[in-house]
């Protein structure tokens, strides 16, 4: 008895198309924000901290080529358009020049007193990519609100005593 083969032109496409459309849009949308609750700061003393931490962003491993930010104190968002380039050296394998291009808004919602921030993609892209970058951002503005470490006394030693 010859096997018999399924007619792929007879096989219904619309079921598979939605249900690729279906997964698409929802890994397009919700997926790719964050939200971080800060505690014990007032939202006037956040606002400042998140505009500056998106004006000097810092990366170890990026070079920032170009970074716009449109700020809105009304509506307290920070629109972030951001070119990063890397050249990337790994064992046994070619030197490879890698580009990537951020788009996000950044808002200040919540209470005044335990305010939140929310990072959004304006992008179709990676969710751990977007909650990386997020974190990256939350982690430079807790650095920014506590300011520059003390600098030792004048005439300290930084020997130990014997």
């Amino acid at each position: 008895m010859p096997i018999q083969r399924p007619a792929f032109h007879s096989l219904p496409l619309r079921p598979l198309a939605v249900a690729v459309a279906t997964i698409a849009i929802a890994s397009a949308s919700g997926c790719t924000s964050r939200t971080q609750t800060f505690e014990g700061c007032s939202a006037e003393r956040l606002w400042p901290a998140m505009v500056a931490t998106a004006r000097t962003p810092d990366y170890s491993d990026w070079k920032v080529m170009d970074n716009n930010v449109h700020t809105d104190d009304s509506s307290r968002t920070i629109d972030v358009f951001r070119t990063l380039r890397r050249t990337r050296v790994q064992p046994y394998s070619p030197t490879r020049e890698e580009e990537r291009n951020w788009k996000f808004q950044i808002e200040l919602e919540g209470s005044p007193d335990a305010p939140v921030v929310r990072f959004s993609a304006r992008q179709f892209a990676v969710p751990d990519h977007v909650w990386r970058e997020a974190d990256r951002y939350f982690a430079q503005v807790r650095g920014t609100l506590k300011g520059p470490a003390e600098p030792a006394a004048a005439g300290a030693s930084a020997e130990p005593a014997r």
